[in-house]
């Protein structure tokens, strides 16, 4: 199985990922259009949705992993 195969199913099959990838895609808008704008309060607070987005996937991730069945073969 390919490497963009696998991180798309395991990404869009987290439940916990999709807000993630909500927030992530919101800060960078915001941060995209603060610093276009002049705006650095916009860009600046955009920038504090960014852990919580890195948290989101890292919870998200470790809960799918942990679901996952351990394919590996003990022969």
């Amino acid at each position: 199985m390919s490497l963009r195969h696998t991180l798309k199913r395991r990404v869009l099959g987290c439940r916990i990922c999709l807000p993630a990838l909500f927030t992530a895609s919101i800060a960078t808008t915001a941060i995209v259009y603060g610093l276009l704008t002049d705006d650095m309060v916009t860009a600046l607070g955009a920038l504090l949705l960014v852990p919580s987005a890195v948290l989101l996937f890292a919870i998200g991730l470790r809960r799918e992993n942990a679901a996952l069945p351990d394919r590996r073969q003990t022969d």
